[in-house]
């Protein structure tokens, strides 16, 4: 279960950081290969669960100024706000489609089997201040395999069937206490550990940023293993997996 940087909407400071390409198939292929690792190192039953926001190309040129609510988010003269259309001929304002470009590169030229595209509605989250179009209120989340038969635990989604692959759950439940990371929700984290990972089983967050992947694997009796460019992060995480 993982969440990377988006494209261009965040910046961590951190050199060889995800998220900051100038073109969109950079981005495309440094998650792929990323996740090419991940493949690598996935039990061949286990599951892949891979949250992805999208994001819009403006084309203006010019900065949008700063996000007083997050120093993180990058509203300057990113790659995405440069004339030119990014390459892959889209007009100003379209949004880019990056989860879906993704999935498709993982699924349709690497090894992976694109299993579900879950929409993850998130109620409360932070509102866009757009006017010209509906804010968006979803995220998608990929389940991805290695091969036809894998672990799956049907049962776990009894309680949600009538959601099924449309999950409403509210984001950023918790604080992260200044570090300024994207966190999803506990109970995001849990759903797709119960469905996709035996009891006792081995999870894996190569961009595990606040550790919400880690600390709800380990308070569920799984081994964790977590994975993060910021070193910061990383020392959050291991003060709040020592204080469990």
């Amino acid at each position: 279960m993982t969440s990377p940087p988006y494209y261009w909407l965040r910046d961590y400071g951190v050199g060889g950081q995800l998220g900051q390409e100038e073109t969109v198939l950079q981005y495309v292929k440094g998650l792929a290969d990323t996740m090419d690792e991940v493949y690598r190192l996935l039990a061949d039953d286990g599951l892949l669960f891979l949250n992805l926001g999208d994001t819009y190309y403006s084309g203006k040129g010019k900065s949008h100024g700063t996000d007083p609510k997050s120093t993180k988010r990058r509203f300057g003269l990113r790659a995405v706000d440069k004339s030119g259309g990014l390459g892959i001929g889209i007009q100003p304002k379209s949004v880019i489609g990056v989860p879906w470009r993704v999935a498709l590169e993982m699924s349709g030229r690497r090894k992976w089997v694109l299993r579900s595209s879950i929409v993850w509605h998130r109620p409360r989250s932070l509102p866009e201040a757009v006017k010209d179009r509906p804010r968006r209120s979803y995220e998608y989340v990929f389940m991805f395999a290695k091969q036809r038969n894998y672990y799956f635990n049907r049962p776990a989604l009894r309680d949600v069937v009538a959601e099924e692959d449309v999950w409403t759950i509210p984001a950023r439940p918790k604080s992260t206490n200044g570090i300024d990371t994207a966190p999803f929700p506990d109970e995001l984290v849990e759903r797709c550990l119960n469905l996709g990972c035996r009891e006792g089983g081995s999870v894996l967050d190569p961009f595990a940023g606040s550790g919400t992947t880690l600390r709800v694997a380990v308070r569920s009796g799984r081994d964790a293993t977590g994975i993060d460019l910021n070193p910061v992060f990383c020392q959050y995480m291991v003060e709040k997996l020592k204080a469990m």
